[in-house]
Formats: structure tokens, sequence, C-alpha cells
């Protein structure tokens, strides 16, 4: 598909047709999926086109190709189809989700006196990045609730550099007022960056709503199948886009073809399977409800979860996502275990948006890194599960969780 003559495609049709561009106009016929560029280097006619090479574009404005760490065709496709996804001036690839968090915030300005407001409910290890590689930096970060009514008055107290939120919390599924957070950032002069990746663009466009840098762990939905490890920046400004793509080039940070060959195919049906994670995620929060092995449920589809309206106004059409967590009654690692080592189709792991379900237990996983009262603070217990709901039967998916819970 040619930029000049494609149509203003719906967002499911972006993604199922908007990996294929990039290819090369041959008489003998043009692939209908993108090949995988496995290539370091990129040859050019003559010295001089090497040179302009380095531009990233040739003289008609197709992008131009010198080195793999600077990018490559692969790369240019899936960044294509996730800036138009997301409505973005631009788009960079990183090796990881975590590769993509840090080059946001270096992006966003990092210098020694920065300040950064951080949501205290964030994924552990990016709280562990905020600590160990930048607080030592003389870096200032701030740690606060920024789910709640007074959100921005303690942007607005702090006057930070930087604001870094999560669009769902994980793993307890708390949802972010985008629009009262972006326009917090914007009152102060910050740079507004959010996590997207439990949303993603079929449910949420955090752009649209005032942010200036969006972040999604590829390797979770987007890629979907369990076989890819991948990160990716959706930048709402040039400036922004331009920093973004110099750190992935100095950091050598960027992703390699097979892993963009992989997500781009992921993406192709990720709207359908979004669709069946949320139908799936609903129907299982409202079984654990019932059962009498579980205290409590943490999911935005419910009624009684804090965000529920909130969810139910940002969040396309009322879906509320793929992930939910609950606490089982008995509040302790071993009752954890037990459930856990119990399952017989859902997958003990320690990803989440796959096409399978998984089930992961925080206080080992994703924040094992914090202390017990930070997670005791943050409202992960001992009896806390996190779980990734898949597209499986419905029925086979409780059946299992039913039997295990039983034990």
């Amino acid at each position: 598909m040619k930029e000049e003559t494609t149509p203003p495609w719906t967002l499911d049709t972006l993604l199922v047709h908007g990996g294929t561009g990039n290819q090369p106009t041959i008489d003998s016929g043009v692939p209908s999926v993108q090949p995988i560029y496995t290539s370091s280097t990129y040859l050019h006619a003559s010295t001089e086109a090497l040179e302009a090479a380095f531009s990233g574009t040739t003289a008609a404005g197709e992008p131009a190709y010198v080195y793999a760490r600077q990018g490559n065709p692969n790369a240019n496709a899936f960044e294509q189809v996730m800036a138009r996804a997301e409505g973005g001036v631009g788009a960079v690839a990183f090796g990881s989700g975590m590769a993509a968090i840090h080059a946001a915030l270096l992006a966003a300005g990092l210098a020694p006196g920065t300040k950064i407001v951080a949501s205290r409910d964030l994924y552990g290890a990016s709280i562990g990045l905020l600590r160990k590689m930048f607080v030592p930096m003389g870096i200032k970060v701030v740690l606060h609730n920024l789910h709640d009514e007074h959100a921005a008055d303690r942007i607005r107290q702090e006057v930070p550099d930087i604001v870094f939120v999560e669009s769902i919390s994980n793993p307890l599924v708390k949802v972010i007022d985008v629009d009262i957070i972006s326009a917090a950032a914007q009152e102060v002069g910050a740079v507004s960056i959010i996590d997207s990746t439990f949303t993603t663009p079929c449910l949420l466009r955090p752009i649209e709503h005032g942010f200036d840098l969006v972040i999604h762990s590829a390797t979770k939905y987007l890629g979907g199948h369990g076989d890819s490890t991948l990160g990716v920046v959706i930048s709402a400004k040039r400036a922004l886009l331009d920093q973004l793509r110099a750190a992935c080039t100095m950091m050598g940070a960027m992703a390699g073809p097979f892993e963009l060959y992989l997500v781009v195919r992921g993406l192709r049906t990720l709207s359908l399977r979004m669709q069946r994670h949320c139908v799936n995620a609903l129907q299982v929060a409202r079984f654990l409800q019932q059962h009498p092995a579980v205290e409590r449920v943490y999911y935005p589809g419910l009624p009684d979860h804090p965000q529920h309206e909130l969810a139910t106004r940002l969040l396309a059409c009322a879906q509320y996502g793929g992930l939910l967590s609950f606490e089982l009654k008995e509040q302790t690692r071993a009752a954890a275990f037990r459930f856990m080592d119990a399952l017989r189709l859902c997958l003990p792991a320690t990803t989440l948006g796959d096409t399978w379900t998984q089930v992961s237990y925080p206080p080992i996983s994703s924040h094992r890194d914090l202390t017990a009262s930070e997670r005791q603070n943050m409202g992960i217990t001992d009896g806390c599960i996190r779980l990734s709901v898949g597209i499986e039967d419905i029925g086979d998916i409780i059946r299992d969780l039913d039997q295990a819970l039983g034990r």
C-alpha cells in the first residue's frame, strides 16, 4: 500500500494491511507478505547515493537504509503501522518493552536534576529502572498515587519535568484518567509518557487524549503469540521522535528483523484477539466473584471496580481488557502456590497477552524487587494472583480455574 493512495482505513483494516508496505516494485511480482530483511548493511548505486542514504530517505522521499542499527524495512513497516494506529507522527521499535521505556525517558530529556513524577502502581521493573538506573544519575523520582481525585494537584505541586503512568496498572488493573493526567502535565510543562501495553490501540489511543509518548511492550498483546520480544514508542511530536531515533541508534537497542516480522503478523489478528480476551476476561471475573475460595476480584469491567465508570467512558466499545487479578481467601504464599500448581490448562508464566491463559504470582515475578511493605502499600497481598485471560473456550478456562481453586 502506497501512502499517497491509501484511504482512511479503520483501525481494524489498518492492522490487517498496515505491515505489507515498503516492498520493491518489480515486474516479476510483489510478495503479499513483507520478506524478512536479515542484512546488516545495505548497498547503493553510488557513493553519492550512499551518502544521501544516511539521512534516512531517498531524494524521492522513500525510506533509505545503510546499517541495521539505523533501521531496516521490517522495522519501518512496523513503525509506520503503529504510528498510524496510535495517531502519532512516528514510532521507533526497540528490542524489548524495557528498552522502549528507557528510551522514552531519555527522549523526554532526562538529565541530572530532572524530576519524574510516576505512578506508584507502575510495573515493578519500571520502578526498578527508575531507582537503579536514573536516581544514581541525579534524577529525582517521586512516586505518587495518580489514580484518585487528587492526581492533578499532586502533579501541579511537584512541577515535574516528566510524568510517567500506565493506562491500566499491573497487577491491580487500576485505570488512569488520561485526560486529567495529560492536562496537568501540559499545565506544568512536563513531557507526558504512558505505557499503554494493557489497552493497545484497540481500546485506547492516548495521543488523542493529549499524551506525548505512548509505549507498548509488543511482546504482549501486539505480538500475542509468545514467540517474540519487542517494544515500541509512538510520539506525538517530531522533536521527541528524533530523540527516540537517536537513542535507539546510539544504544544499539534496535529490534531484530525476525521479531519484527512476527509482531507485524500478530497485528493482523489483534482486533479479533482483543475482543475475545475482553469477553472471556469479563466472564472469568464474574465467575471468580462468586467463588467461595476468592476474597476479591480486580477487573474494571465489574461495576464495583473503583474506576468502572472511568473505564466505560475511556475504553472503546465498553471493552475492559484481558487482564484481571484476584485475592484468595487464604492470604498465603503456600495457598497461591497450591492453586498455580493445580492448574492444567492455564499456564504459570511471567508474561501476559498471549493467546493462552497465563497466571502469575506478582510477589515472585513482576514485583519481586519491591519490599513486602511496598507491595502491601500498593495493595498486592500474599494471596494476589494475576490472570491474563486467553482466547481459549471460556468453559474450559473456568473449569480449570474451578478445579484448581478447589485444591
